[in-house]
Protein backbone atom coordinates (compact mmCIF):
# COMPACT_ATOMS: atom_id res chain seq x y z
CA UNK A 1 0.00 0.00 0.00
CA UNK A 2 1.35 3.38 -0.95
CA UNK A 3 1.73 5.94 1.75
CA UNK A 4 0.12 9.30 1.22
CA UNK A 5 2.03 12.39 2.03
CA UNK A 6 0.36 15.71 2.70
CA UNK A 7 2.11 18.86 1.76
CA UNK A 8 1.70 21.38 4.49
CA UNK A 9 2.14 24.98 3.43
CA UNK A 10 4.87 26.82 5.23
CA UNK A 11 5.16 30.53 5.62
CA UNK A 12 8.59 32.04 5.97
CA UNK A 13 8.97 34.58 8.71
CA UNK A 14 12.51 35.78 8.92
CA UNK A 15 14.85 32.79 9.09
CA UNK A 16 12.32 30.32 10.70
CA UNK A 17 9.34 28.38 9.42
CA UNK A 18 6.16 27.68 11.39
CA UNK A 19 3.31 25.41 10.52
CA UNK A 20 0.22 27.66 10.53
CA UNK A 21 -2.51 25.52 9.00
CA UNK A 22 -4.36 24.65 12.24
CA UNK A 23 -4.44 28.19 13.67
CA UNK A 24 -5.50 29.60 10.30
CA UNK A 25 -8.38 27.14 10.03
CA UNK A 26 -9.50 27.93 13.59
CA UNK A 27 -9.45 31.65 12.82
CA UNK A 28 -11.51 31.18 9.65
CA UNK A 29 -14.15 29.12 11.48
CA UNK A 30 -14.39 31.75 14.25
CA UNK A 31 -14.87 34.55 11.73
CA UNK A 32 -17.66 32.63 9.99
CA UNK A 33 -19.42 31.94 13.29
CA UNK A 34 -19.33 35.61 14.24
CA UNK A 35 -20.36 37.00 10.87
CA UNK A 36 -23.37 34.71 10.21
CA UNK A 37 -26.52 35.76 12.15
CA UNK A 38 -27.73 33.16 14.64
CA UNK A 39 -31.37 32.40 15.39
CA UNK A 40 -32.51 32.09 18.97
CA UNK A 41 -35.15 29.60 20.06
CA UNK A 42 -37.60 31.12 22.52
CA UNK A 43 -40.86 29.90 23.99
CA UNK A 44 -44.21 31.44 23.24
CA UNK A 45 -47.50 30.37 24.81
CA UNK A 46 -50.44 29.52 22.59
CA UNK A 47 -53.89 29.83 24.20
CA UNK A 48 -57.01 28.09 22.99
CA UNK A 49 -60.35 26.85 24.27
CA UNK A 50 -60.62 23.06 24.59
CA UNK A 51 -63.70 21.25 23.25
CA UNK A 52 -66.56 20.37 25.59
CA UNK A 53 -68.93 17.43 25.82
CA UNK A 54 -72.70 17.55 26.34
CA UNK A 55 -74.55 14.45 27.60
CA UNK A 56 -76.98 12.60 25.38
CA UNK A 57 -80.64 12.05 26.20
CA UNK A 58 -80.71 10.04 29.44
CA UNK A 59 -83.25 7.94 31.31
CA UNK A 60 -85.73 7.81 28.44
CA UNK A 61 -85.88 11.56 27.94
CA UNK A 62 -85.40 13.90 25.02
CA UNK A 63 -82.74 16.53 24.79
CA UNK A 64 -81.96 19.97 23.42
CA UNK A 65 -78.62 21.80 23.62
CA UNK A 66 -78.50 25.56 23.91
CA UNK A 67 -75.41 27.11 22.29
CA UNK A 68 -74.02 30.56 23.19
CA UNK A 69 -73.40 31.48 19.54
CA UNK A 70 -73.89 30.25 15.98
CA UNK A 71 -71.43 28.50 13.66
CA UNK A 72 -69.85 26.22 16.24
CA UNK A 73 -68.38 22.93 15.06
CA UNK A 74 -69.95 19.75 16.43
CA UNK A 75 -70.01 15.99 16.04
CA UNK A 76 -71.75 13.12 17.78
CA UNK A 77 -69.77 10.91 20.16
CA UNK A 78 -70.37 7.35 19.03
CA UNK A 79 -70.87 8.16 15.35
CA UNK A 80 -68.63 6.51 12.77
CA UNK A 81 -67.42 9.81 11.38
CA UNK A 82 -65.08 12.02 13.40
CA UNK A 83 -65.55 14.95 11.03
CA UNK A 84 -66.81 18.18 12.57
CA UNK A 85 -69.74 19.98 10.96
CA UNK A 86 -70.61 23.65 11.41
CA UNK A 87 -74.08 24.37 12.77
CA UNK A 88 -75.86 27.64 11.91
CA UNK A 89 -78.20 27.14 14.90
CA UNK A 90 -78.12 28.06 18.58
CA UNK A 91 -80.48 25.20 19.49
CA UNK A 92 -79.66 21.57 18.72
CA UNK A 93 -82.43 19.00 18.66
CA UNK A 94 -82.68 15.70 20.51
CA UNK A 95 -79.73 13.33 20.25
CA UNK A 96 -79.41 10.05 22.11
CA UNK A 97 -75.61 10.26 21.90
CA UNK A 98 -73.35 12.79 23.64
CA UNK A 99 -72.26 15.79 21.57
CA UNK A 100 -68.71 17.04 21.01
CA UNK A 101 -68.52 20.84 20.58
CA UNK A 102 -65.42 22.73 19.46
CA UNK A 103 -63.76 25.21 21.80
CA UNK A 104 -65.21 28.66 22.40
CA UNK A 105 -65.50 31.16 25.23
CA UNK A 106 -69.19 30.54 25.89
CA UNK A 107 -71.13 28.04 27.97
CA UNK A 108 -73.34 25.31 26.48
CA UNK A 109 -76.36 23.95 28.35
CA UNK A 110 -78.05 20.58 27.81
CA UNK A 111 -81.75 20.29 28.73
CA UNK A 112 -83.00 16.74 29.32
CA UNK A 113 -86.82 16.55 29.30
CA UNK A 114 -88.50 13.53 30.91
CA UNK A 115 -92.20 12.74 30.81
CA UNK A 116 -92.95 15.86 28.79
CA UNK A 117 -92.76 18.29 31.71
CA UNK A 118 -89.77 17.51 33.94
CA UNK A 119 -86.57 19.17 32.79
CA UNK A 120 -83.00 18.63 34.01
CA UNK A 121 -80.27 21.08 32.93
CA UNK A 122 -76.55 20.31 32.78
CA UNK A 123 -73.64 22.57 31.98
CA UNK A 124 -71.64 20.91 29.20
CA UNK A 125 -68.11 20.24 30.42
CA UNK A 126 -64.49 19.74 29.47
CA UNK A 127 -64.21 17.09 32.16
CA UNK A 128 -61.30 16.51 34.51
CA UNK A 129 -59.07 13.82 35.99
CA UNK A 130 -61.19 13.66 39.17
CA UNK A 131 -64.86 14.70 39.29
CA UNK A 132 -67.03 14.63 42.43
CA UNK A 133 -70.82 14.33 42.37
CA UNK A 134 -72.40 15.27 45.71
CA UNK A 135 -76.02 14.33 45.14
CA UNK A 136 -78.37 11.65 43.90
CA UNK A 137 -80.04 8.57 45.29
CA UNK A 138 -79.77 4.85 44.59
CA UNK A 139 -82.87 3.91 46.61
CA UNK A 140 -85.89 1.88 45.50
CA UNK A 141 -87.34 4.72 43.41
CA UNK A 142 -84.06 5.56 41.71
CA UNK A 143 -83.85 5.63 37.92
CA UNK A 144 -80.71 7.76 38.01
CA UNK A 145 -77.72 7.18 35.77
CA UNK A 146 -74.01 8.01 35.62
CA UNK A 147 -73.02 8.83 32.03
CA UNK A 148 -69.29 8.32 31.34
CA UNK A 149 -68.26 9.78 27.96
CA UNK A 150 -64.98 8.91 26.26
CA UNK A 151 -64.54 11.42 23.43
CA UNK A 152 -60.96 10.31 22.70
CA UNK A 153 -59.64 7.91 20.10
CA UNK A 154 -58.33 5.27 22.51
CA UNK A 155 -59.89 3.14 25.24
CA UNK A 156 -60.35 4.87 28.59
CA UNK A 157 -60.04 3.47 32.08
CA UNK A 158 -62.11 4.95 34.93
CA UNK A 159 -62.44 4.16 38.64
CA UNK A 160 -65.66 5.00 40.53
CA UNK A 161 -65.38 5.60 44.29
CA UNK A 162 -68.88 5.52 45.91
CA UNK A 163 -69.66 7.06 49.31
CA UNK A 164 -72.83 6.41 51.34
CA UNK A 165 -74.25 7.51 54.69
CA UNK A 166 -72.66 4.45 56.29
CA UNK A 167 -69.28 3.86 54.68
CA UNK A 168 -67.18 4.34 51.57
CA UNK A 169 -67.82 1.41 49.22
CA UNK A 170 -65.26 -0.57 47.24
CA UNK A 171 -64.11 1.17 44.03
CA UNK A 172 -65.61 0.06 40.73
CA UNK A 173 -63.36 -0.14 37.62
CA UNK A 174 -64.91 0.72 34.25
CA UNK A 175 -63.47 0.66 30.73
CA UNK A 176 -65.02 2.70 27.91
CA UNK A 177 -64.26 2.10 24.25
CA UNK A 178 -62.90 4.91 22.12
CA UNK A 179 -65.42 7.50 20.91
CA UNK A 180 -68.28 6.04 22.95
CA UNK A 181 -70.07 6.35 26.28
CA UNK A 182 -71.29 4.13 29.08
CA UNK A 183 -74.51 4.56 31.09
CA UNK A 184 -74.41 3.02 34.58
CA UNK A 185 -77.47 3.02 36.84
CA UNK A 186 -76.97 4.48 40.30
CA UNK A 187 -78.83 1.54 41.82
CA UNK A 188 -76.08 -0.79 40.55
CA UNK A 189 -73.31 1.39 42.02
CA UNK A 190 -74.75 1.70 45.55
CA UNK A 191 -77.85 -0.57 45.74
CA UNK A 192 -80.54 0.63 48.13
CA UNK A 193 -78.62 3.69 49.36
CA UNK A 194 -80.73 6.84 49.46
CA UNK A 195 -77.77 9.18 50.11
CA UNK A 196 -74.80 8.81 47.79
CA UNK A 197 -71.81 10.74 46.50
CA UNK A 198 -69.41 9.64 43.76
CA UNK A 199 -65.80 10.37 42.91
CA UNK A 200 -65.07 9.42 39.30
CA UNK A 201 -61.31 9.27 38.59
CA UNK A 202 -59.97 9.02 35.04
CA UNK A 203 -56.92 6.76 34.86
CA UNK A 204 -56.43 7.03 31.10
CA UNK A 205 -58.10 8.72 28.14
CA UNK A 206 -60.22 11.84 27.65
CA UNK A 207 -63.31 11.39 29.82
CA UNK A 208 -66.24 13.63 30.80
CA UNK A 209 -68.88 12.52 33.32
CA UNK A 210 -72.51 13.46 33.98
CA UNK A 211 -74.85 12.33 36.75
CA UNK A 212 -78.63 12.48 36.32
CA UNK A 213 -80.63 11.90 39.50
CA UNK A 214 -84.06 10.62 38.42
CA UNK A 215 -86.75 9.35 40.78
CA UNK A 216 -89.70 7.32 39.52
CA UNK A 217 -92.40 5.22 41.22
CA UNK A 218 -94.10 2.94 38.72
CA UNK A 219 -95.40 5.21 35.98
CA UNK A 220 -95.34 8.25 38.23
CA UNK A 221 -92.49 10.71 37.75
CA UNK A 222 -91.07 12.08 41.01
CA UNK A 223 -88.56 14.47 39.49
CA UNK A 224 -85.14 14.69 37.89
CA UNK A 225 -82.04 16.86 38.18
CA UNK A 226 -78.46 16.80 36.96
CA UNK A 227 -75.86 16.92 39.72
CA UNK A 228 -73.14 19.18 38.34
CA UNK A 229 -69.57 18.03 39.07
CA UNK A 230 -67.09 19.62 41.48
CA UNK A 231 -63.34 19.12 41.10
CA UNK A 232 -61.89 19.66 44.59
CA UNK A 233 -63.01 20.23 48.20
CA UNK A 234 -62.62 23.68 49.75
CA UNK A 235 -62.85 25.29 53.19
CA UNK A 236 -65.17 28.02 51.88
CA UNK A 237 -68.20 26.94 49.84
CA UNK A 238 -70.75 29.10 48.00
CA UNK A 239 -74.08 27.70 46.75
CA UNK A 240 -76.78 29.75 45.00
CA UNK A 241 -79.32 30.72 43.88
CA UNK A 242 -81.88 28.54 45.57
CA UNK A 243 -85.57 28.69 44.82
CA UNK A 244 -87.74 29.72 47.75
CA UNK A 245 -91.51 29.68 47.32
CA UNK A 246 -93.48 32.70 48.50
CA UNK A 247 -97.15 33.15 49.16
CA UNK A 248 -99.79 32.02 51.66
CA UNK A 249 -99.72 28.29 50.88
CA UNK A 250 -96.19 28.13 49.51
CA UNK A 251 -93.75 25.65 50.98
CA UNK A 252 -90.18 24.75 50.02
CA UNK A 253 -87.89 22.22 51.68
CA UNK A 254 -84.09 22.30 51.43
CA UNK A 255 -81.79 19.40 52.30
CA UNK A 256 -78.06 19.98 52.78
CA UNK A 257 -75.66 17.20 51.78
CA UNK A 258 -72.05 17.16 53.03
CA UNK A 259 -69.00 15.01 52.38
CA UNK A 260 -65.65 15.50 54.13
CA UNK A 261 -63.19 13.39 52.07
CA UNK A 262 -60.30 13.72 54.54
CA UNK A 263 -59.63 11.81 57.75
CA UNK A 264 -60.74 14.52 60.23
CA UNK A 265 -64.28 15.70 61.05
CA UNK A 266 -65.13 19.22 59.92
CA UNK A 267 -66.57 22.05 62.00
CA UNK A 268 -68.68 24.41 59.89
CA UNK A 269 -70.72 27.58 60.11
CA UNK A 270 -73.25 28.75 57.54
CA UNK A 271 -74.72 32.06 56.39
CA UNK A 272 -77.85 32.37 54.25
CA UNK A 273 -78.22 35.38 51.92
CA UNK A 274 -81.40 36.74 50.35
CA UNK A 275 -82.77 40.02 49.09
CA UNK A 276 -84.08 40.61 52.64
CA UNK A 277 -80.64 40.32 54.29
CA UNK A 278 -78.39 37.61 55.72
CA UNK A 279 -78.72 35.29 58.74
CA UNK A 280 -77.43 32.03 60.23
CA UNK A 281 -80.02 29.25 60.65
CA UNK A 282 -80.43 27.85 64.16
CA UNK A 283 -77.91 25.07 64.78
CA UNK A 284 -75.64 26.02 61.88
CA UNK A 285 -73.32 28.43 63.70
CA UNK A 286 -71.09 25.55 64.90
CA UNK A 287 -71.90 22.17 63.32
CA UNK A 288 -69.70 19.05 63.24
CA UNK A 289 -69.67 16.96 60.03
CA UNK A 290 -68.39 13.37 60.21
CA UNK A 291 -65.65 12.58 57.69
CA UNK A 292 -65.86 10.11 54.76
CA UNK A 293 -69.61 9.65 55.10
CA UNK A 294 -72.50 11.31 53.26
CA UNK A 295 -74.30 13.52 55.77
CA UNK A 296 -77.82 14.89 55.05
CA UNK A 297 -79.24 17.69 57.21
CA UNK A 298 -82.60 19.38 56.63
CA UNK A 299 -82.63 23.17 56.64
CA UNK A 300 -85.38 25.10 58.41
CA UNK A 301 -88.09 26.83 56.38
CA UNK A 302 -87.05 30.29 55.23
CA UNK A 303 -89.43 33.24 55.01
CA UNK A 304 -87.58 35.05 52.24
CA UNK A 305 -89.03 36.94 49.30
CA UNK A 306 -86.23 36.09 46.87
CA UNK A 307 -83.92 33.25 45.83
CA UNK A 308 -81.26 32.31 48.36
CA UNK A 309 -77.50 32.00 48.49
CA UNK A 310 -75.45 30.03 51.02
CA UNK A 311 -71.91 30.53 52.30
CA UNK A 312 -70.26 27.73 54.31
CA UNK A 313 -67.00 28.14 56.24
CA UNK A 314 -65.19 25.03 57.44
CA UNK A 315 -61.93 24.15 59.20
CA UNK A 316 -61.52 21.14 56.85
CA UNK A 317 -61.91 20.91 53.06
CA UNK A 318 -65.35 19.57 52.20
CA UNK A 319 -68.04 19.26 49.56
CA UNK A 320 -71.62 20.53 49.97
CA UNK A 321 -74.81 20.61 47.92
CA UNK A 322 -78.50 21.42 48.39
CA UNK A 323 -81.58 19.49 47.28
CA UNK A 324 -84.67 21.68 46.86
CA UNK A 325 -88.19 20.25 46.76
CA UNK A 326 -90.72 22.98 45.88
CA UNK A 327 -93.86 21.33 47.21
CA UNK A 328 -96.26 24.06 46.07
CA UNK A 329 -95.31 24.34 42.39
CA UNK A 330 -98.05 22.07 41.05
CA UNK A 331 -95.62 19.54 39.57
CA UNK A 332 -93.26 16.76 40.56
CA UNK A 333 -89.74 18.08 40.24
CA UNK A 334 -86.72 18.95 42.35
CA UNK A 335 -83.25 20.38 41.82
CA UNK A 336 -79.70 19.82 43.07
CA UNK A 337 -77.46 22.86 43.61
CA UNK A 338 -73.72 22.22 43.92
CA UNK A 339 -70.88 24.43 45.09
CA UNK A 340 -69.84 27.23 42.76
CA UNK A 341 -66.55 28.25 41.18
CA UNK A 342 -65.54 31.91 40.62
CA UNK A 343 -67.01 33.31 37.44
CA UNK A 344 -65.16 34.97 34.59
CA UNK A 345 -66.47 36.72 31.50
CA UNK A 346 -68.62 34.35 29.47
CA UNK A 347 -71.85 34.06 27.49
CA UNK A 348 -74.71 31.58 27.67
CA UNK A 349 -78.11 31.03 26.07
CA UNK A 350 -81.00 30.40 28.47
CA UNK A 351 -83.32 29.37 25.62
CA UNK A 352 -86.22 31.51 26.82
CA UNK A 353 -86.42 30.04 30.33
CA UNK A 354 -87.51 32.30 33.17
CA UNK A 355 -84.53 32.95 35.41
CA UNK A 356 -83.47 34.54 38.68
CA UNK A 357 -79.84 35.10 39.67
CA UNK A 358 -77.87 35.29 42.91
CA UNK A 359 -74.30 36.66 42.97
CA UNK A 360 -72.09 36.54 46.09
CA UNK A 361 -68.58 37.58 47.09
CA UNK A 362 -66.50 40.02 49.11
CA UNK A 363 -67.47 42.61 46.53
CA UNK A 364 -69.96 42.10 43.71
CA UNK A 365 -69.55 44.26 40.63
CA UNK A 366 -70.82 42.93 37.31
CA UNK A 367 -71.79 44.14 33.87
CA UNK A 368 -74.65 42.29 32.15
CA UNK A 369 -75.90 42.41 28.58
CA UNK A 370 -78.69 40.24 27.16
CA UNK A 371 -81.24 39.76 24.43
CA UNK A 372 -84.86 39.92 25.44
CA UNK A 373 -87.86 38.24 23.82
CA UNK A 374 -88.03 41.06 21.26
CA UNK A 375 -84.42 40.48 20.21
CA UNK A 376 -83.19 43.85 21.48
CA UNK A 377 -79.98 44.06 23.49
CA UNK A 378 -80.25 45.45 27.01
CA UNK A 379 -77.64 46.18 29.68
CA UNK A 380 -77.44 46.45 33.45
CA UNK A 381 -74.82 46.95 36.16
CA UNK A 382 -74.93 45.08 39.48
CA UNK A 383 -72.97 46.36 42.48
CA UNK A 384 -73.07 45.31 46.15
CA UNK A 385 -70.65 44.74 49.04
CA UNK A 386 -71.68 41.07 49.41
CA UNK A 387 -74.77 39.77 47.53
CA UNK A 388 -77.02 40.74 44.60
CA UNK A 389 -80.33 39.11 43.66
CA UNK A 390 -81.34 39.92 40.06
CA UNK A 391 -84.68 39.03 38.49
CA UNK A 392 -85.13 40.06 34.83
CA UNK A 393 -88.56 41.42 34.01
CA UNK A 394 -88.78 39.23 30.90
CA UNK A 395 -87.50 35.92 29.60
CA UNK A 396 -84.01 36.24 28.15
CA UNK A 397 -81.93 34.28 25.68
CA UNK A 398 -78.34 35.35 25.11
CA UNK A 399 -76.67 36.64 28.31
CA UNK A 400 -73.09 37.89 28.77
CA UNK A 401 -71.68 38.32 32.28
CA UNK A 402 -68.55 40.42 32.86
CA UNK A 403 -66.94 40.69 36.33
CA UNK A 404 -65.50 44.14 37.10
CA UNK A 405 -63.41 43.31 40.18
CA UNK A 406 -60.49 40.93 40.74
CA UNK A 407 -61.88 39.36 43.91
CA UNK A 408 -63.87 36.13 43.31
CA UNK A 409 -67.59 36.39 42.51
CA UNK A 410 -69.84 33.31 42.70
CA UNK A 411 -73.12 33.09 40.81
CA UNK A 412 -76.03 30.70 40.44
CA UNK A 413 -79.30 30.81 38.48
CA UNK A 414 -82.77 29.43 39.12
CA UNK A 415 -84.45 28.33 35.88
CA UNK A 416 -88.09 27.45 35.34
CA UNK A 417 -89.69 26.40 32.07
CA UNK A 418 -92.49 28.46 30.44
CA UNK A 419 -95.15 26.27 32.09
CA UNK A 420 -93.56 26.62 35.52
CA UNK A 421 -93.66 22.86 36.16
CA UNK A 422 -89.91 22.20 36.19
CA UNK A 423 -87.07 23.58 38.30
CA UNK A 424 -83.36 23.75 37.48
CA UNK A 425 -80.30 25.14 39.18
CA UNK A 426 -77.49 26.34 36.96
CA UNK A 427 -73.98 27.23 38.14
CA UNK A 428 -72.79 30.36 36.36
CA UNK A 429 -69.31 29.69 35.08
CA UNK A 430 -67.36 29.55 31.87
CA UNK A 431 -67.27 25.82 31.22
CA UNK A 432 -64.35 26.31 28.83
CA UNK A 433 -61.16 27.77 30.25
CA UNK A 434 -58.24 28.92 28.15
CA UNK A 435 -55.59 26.23 27.97
CA UNK A 436 -51.99 27.30 27.42
CA UNK A 437 -49.32 25.36 25.54
CA UNK A 438 -45.65 26.28 25.16
CA UNK A 439 -44.54 26.43 21.54
CA UNK A 440 -40.95 26.95 20.25
CA UNK A 441 -40.57 29.92 17.89
CA UNK A 442 -37.67 31.52 16.06
CA UNK A 443 -36.73 35.05 17.09
CA UNK A 444 -36.25 36.80 13.74
CA UNK A 445 -34.96 39.94 15.47
CA UNK A 446 -31.50 38.36 15.66
CA UNK A 447 -31.26 38.57 11.87
CA UNK A 448 -31.11 42.36 12.12
CA UNK A 449 -28.18 42.32 14.58
CA UNK A 450 -30.07 44.21 17.32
Amino acid sequence: MKSIKLKIPRIRLGNSYQILLAPVLLLIVSLIAVSVPQTKQVLSVSHDYPPVICPGALSGGTQTISLPTKNLQIRGVGSKSLKLSTTPLTQLGSNSNPTYISGNSGSEIAFNTIGGSISAAAVCSVGGPSEWFIGGSAGVTSAGVLNIVNSGLSESSVMIYPYTSKVALAPIPVKIKANSDSKISLSSIAPGESSVALNVVTQSGRVTNFLLDHQKQGLRELGASFVNPVFSPTKKVFIGGLFNATGKNASTSHLMRFLVPGSINANISMTVYSGDGSFTPVGFDQLSITHQKVIDIALPTFNASSPLGIEINSDQPLFASVLTNPQARGGSDYAWATQLSPISKFALNLAGNSASFVFMGQQVSLGLSWQGANGKTQRASLDSPDVVVWKPTETIRGLTITPRVKTPIYGGAVLTNPGGTSLNYLPLLANQVLAGASLPTLDIRTLTHD
